[in-house]
């Protein structure tokens, strides 16, 4: 660019000006995506669905529909109360397209107790550094996680 530059200033500026450009607008459709792909899903802001096969990242709770640790998973931040009728997950339990009582396993990647809260029924434990998969009798049940300290 040094040669353009000093041999025609008014194509170095051209050119200057062009790549600001294409940066800015790089910079503003990704934020935007990001921001359409937020409001389209509808889930609380830091929640994160799993890429198929991730493992669950550290300092999460890392919730799946299915059992085996499968189907759509997402990560919750330690500390963070979710009411998982606000997490959507598609394929539930007689046609339900949320996470409440439509979850099969847990881990707790976390150093924090994470209570698993059924709205119509009991509360459980989910000790730090543990994973669980729900047996018959409470599988599908949870409506909500709330952390304890």
């Amino acid at each position: 660019m040094g040669e353009i530059s000093s041999r025609h200033p008014h194509l170095a500026r051209t050119a200057t000006g062009l790549f600001s450009t294409a940066a800015a607008l790089l910079l503003a459709s990704t934020g935007s995506t990001a921001a359409a792909a937020q409001q389209a899903s509808n889930q609380p802001p830091r929640v994160v669905q799993l890429a198929e096969n991730a493992s669950c990242p550290f300092n999460s709770l890392c919730l799946y529909r299915d059992h085996g640790f499968n189907g759509p998973g997402y990560s919750i931040p330690a500390g963070y109360p979710t009411d998982l009728n606000n997490v959507p997950m598609p394929g539930g339990v007689g046609g339900s397209s949320t996470a409440a009582n439509n979850v099969s396993s847990w881990i707790n990647n976390t150093g924090y107790y994470v209570l698993l809260i059924d709205y119509e029924g009991e509360e459980r434990t989910l000790y730090p550094g543990y994973s669980f998969e729900e047996p018959p009798e409470t599988n599908d049940s949870v409506d909500a996680v709330d952390w304890r300290y």
